[in-house]
């Protein structure tokens, strides 16, 4: 599960999209961030014909949503790789493979630039940030939200924090991942030079059945070869874990739906 030179790779992990499985457990992410996405762009003052970027589109949900959403824009959206399989269905969306990573726009060519979940799993996601800032137009917005794992680490049950951490030393181990870069993105932005610095956050819950819920155990089974082959959990502690999860008295928080933008300042002339 490793890329060129023996480097971490999403694409090439248990959440690549080659993987059995990885459109429905997209789907729950989509139907747990969503509404949280849709609310950031809610709130923003975007022109009707602006040109957006959604970069790793998933499987489409929201994209195809900012279509709708905005008729007189020009939605591009990408895959996470040069796999766009999941997207070729989405309507009125103009649909492109791209390797964030190697691949570029020119400066300025997007009113919008949004990326969800796609960032933390990215070990050059730092220059990666600063490049995709440049995309942005004067005026224009990055927005960028993403999942932070740092709630997990609080639980005083013993089980969950045993699944939690060797769900997190995974995805460093085999993605590249860092499930806590999402803690400080509004001063990742400031860095960048955006203003009008926006901030939200969701809570995930597990034991709940909620959508958070759902997404946790999808991506946890799918996880679960990959944890029982590197020896970070036993299927004794997965099957605990599924029953108390199941368990009518259980409910904890496991992660947080992050979420943060800022608008490229327009320089005025001198």
């Amino acid at each position: 599960m490793t890329g060129p030179a023996g480097k971490p790779c999403y694409t090439q992990s248990y959440l690549g999209s080659q993987c059995v499985g990885e459109l429905a457990r997209l789907r729950t992410l989509e139907y747990a961030f969503d509404p949280l996405s849709k609310t950031v762009f809610e709130q923003l003052e975007i022109p009707a014909r602006s040109d957006i970027l959604d970069l790793g589109a998933g499987a489409g949900s929201l994209a195809g949503w900012l279509a709708r959403q905005y008729p007189d824009a020009k939605v591009t959206a990408t895959a996470t790789d040069i796999d766009i399989r999941f997207l070729i269905d989405v309507p009125d969306i103009q649909v492109i493979s791209h390797n964030i990573v190697t691949d570029d726009f020119p400066a300025a060519s997007f009113d919008v630039v949004h990326a969800r979940a796609l960032l933390s799993h990215l070990t050059e996601r730092e220059a990666i940030l600063t490049r995709i800032a440049s995309w942005v137009r004067p005026g224009g917005w990055l927005i960028i939200e993403d999942v932070s794992l740092q709630p997990s680490l609080s639980t005083t049950n013993p089980l969950f924090r045993k699944i939690a951490l060797a769900g997190i030393t995974l995805l460093e181990q085999s993605v590249g991942s860092d499930m806590f870069w999402a803690d400080i993105l509004p001063s990742r932005l400031r860095d960048r030079g955006l203003s009008n610095i926006g901030h939200r956050t969701v809570e995930g819950r597990i034991g709940d059945n909620s959508p958070a819920d759902t997404f946790w155990a999808a991506t946890t089974v799918q996880a679960g070869p990959a944890l029982l082959k590197l020896g970070l959990l036993t299927q004794n502690d997965l099957d605990a874990m599924a029953s108390l999860r199941a368990a009518p008295e259980f409910t904890d928080t496991a992660l947080t739906f992050v979420s943060s933008w800022g608008q490229v300042p327009i320089r005025r002339k001198a």
